[in-house]
């Protein structure tokens, strides 16, 4: 046994002992000792993996494996019992042949248990051949008794993908009472949360909403589902995915189901701290009937977008018009033949941003993510212009930052910046000459010759798009895009 260097968490085994006293005068080891705390975890677990490759090693086919494998671990049941003096009959031994309790319900339909099941974990990644995100929460929601929701954000969309479920499992009974009790936190960070998102949930009976209406104190970036069940068989999903149409719908997301049979700990954790923020005063109560909470959430919107426009909570079909579609084309053909710095010089108002955003969207497509993008401008209104043809092109509210004057973006990769910005707080040298998929440099021509031409020349992206009216300048000097690529002119 050959151990290379490096950190391990593992119990000893006899042979592992021995491989570890063998090492040389070169290389050292440390060891920490089992404290009774943590021993029944450990060796429960030490103790199943050997037990899972020794029921795999045993020899015959199909159903007389399986007798086999069920006979084993009954007889290691009683054997155990009586070992601690308890009467073999004890022993909470497996029936044969062995069989899975799927659920007891009333005279009515069987409900559909998640493919995933209710006892092992689970990484949801969007892929091909796996099962689906959206699927598995409308099995879980179908058949549980409570659902904790926490979420950054939510759009009409995502709530639209399970409307039909929720309304469902919240209608009363004769009791007057839901199935299912629904609790929901959310928060007003980057105004992308909808207001007719969160009347539509308030509408259910038994749903009760709470907001943060500070996103920039709360932060609260998580994004989790707590199912709970009576049998003791609920399942938590965590991951990047907020409560939108896009995250829900095959977006790239990876979400981490684990459940409170399998998982224990890990569930009452998370449950736990479910709690501490649900009784939080930061999160506060929405009534829609209510005119004081639904002034109070607008406002909240409002402020965190920056923008009205920007936070405005419906999409349009954008679609490129024929001469737009006609740049894109040209982009394409450009970079198809290894051009990848492009001008595009068009006159003002044929919608140059439009196309960029187009064009990113096609590189978003291409990549099968969101590539990192630099937006550079000269003035703030062009930024929040942007960034909002952006939004509407990816059909997207929470995509990007903005960076301008005092404005602290959480992350850089998706960032709409001024150039004094870029300059002043040393953008390039501080994330890397490389860190930008693509970069965006809109109005070549207005912009400060000397920092366009420091910034360009040092920035390496594999994508560069100029944006410029005309390829002049007043100060005779060439728009500082160009240089180096290739123009295009409509």
């Amino acid at each position: 046994m050959t151990l290379p260097d490096g950190l391990y968490d593992q119990l000893l085994t006899d042979a592992l002992r021995d491989a570890v006293t063998r090492t040389t005068d070169e290389r050292t080891h440390s060891l920490q000792p089992l404290t009774a705390e943590d021993a029944p975890e450990r060796l429960a677990d030490a103790l199943a993996a050997q037990l899972s490759r020794i029921l795999d090693d045993l020899h015959g086919d199909g159903a007389d494996k399986l007798r086999q494998q069920l006979d084993l671990v009954n007889f290691l049941l009683v054997s155990l019992r009586q070992r601690l003096g308890k009467r073999a009959g004890d022993a909470e031994t497996l029936s044969a042949p062995p069989q899975i309790l799927q659920s007891i319900h009333q005279r009515s339909p069987k409900p559909a248990i998640p493919e995933t099941g209710l006892a092992f974990p689970w990484l949801f990644t969007a892929g091909k051949g796996t099962p689906s995100l959206l699927t598995e929460l409308r099995r879980e929601l179908a058949a549980c008794d409570q659902v904790d929701i926490l979420v950054s954000f939510i759009t009409h969309s995502g709530v639209r993908k399970l409307l039909d479920i929720l309304q469902s499992i919240t209608a009363v009974g004769p009791d007057g009472k839901p199935r299912t009790r629904l609790r929901v936190l959310t928060t007003t960070y980057t105004g992308a949360t909808e207001v007719r998102a969160l009347d539509e949930l308030a509408r259910l009976p038994g749903c009760e909403i709470r907001v943060s209406l500070d996103g920039r104190r709360t932060r609260l970036h998580a994004k989790a589902w707590l199912f709970r069940r009576r049998t003791g068989f609920g399942s938590a999903y965590v991951g990047s995915a907020n409560l939108s149409g896009a995250a829900l719908m095959g977006g790239l997301e990876w979400t981490v189901k684990f459940t409170e049979r399998g998982q224990t700990d890990l569930f009452e954790r998370a449950s736990a701290h479910f709690e501490t923020l649900w009784e939080d005063s930061e999160f506060q109560g929405y009534d829609p009937a209510n005119p004081a909470h639904r002034k109070a959430l607008g406002e909240a919107l409002k402020r965190e977008s920056g923008d009205e426009l920007i936070a405005r909570p419906t999409y349009f079909d954008l679609e490129p018009k024929a001469y737009q579609q006609e740049m894109l084309d040209q982009l394409q053909l450009e970079r198809d033949h290894g051009r990848w710095r492009n001008l595009v010089v068009a006159a003002t108002g044929t919608g140059k941003t439009v196309v960029a955003a187009f064009d990113y969207k096609r590189l978003c497509q291409q990549a099968g993510g969101r590539p990192r993008l630099l937006f550079v401008a000269h003035r703030e209104e062009i930024l929040k212009q942007a960034l909002r043809t952006y939004r509407e092109v990816l059909r997207d509210h929470a995509f990007g930052e903005v960076l301008v004057g005092g404005a602290q973006p959480e992350y850089f990769d998706h960032l709409f910046a001024t150039i004094d910005s870029v300059s002043v707080r040393e953008l390039v040298s501080r994330c890397g000459v490389s860190h930008w998929h693509a970069v965006v440099v809109d109005e070549c021509h207005r912009l400060a010759a000397d920092r366009f031409d420091a910034f360009v020349s040092a920035v390496r992206p594999r994508v560069l798009l100029g944006l410029t009216a005309t390829p002049e300048r007043s100060d005779g000097a060439r728009p500082s895009c160009s240089h180096g690529a290739r123009s295009l002119r409509w």
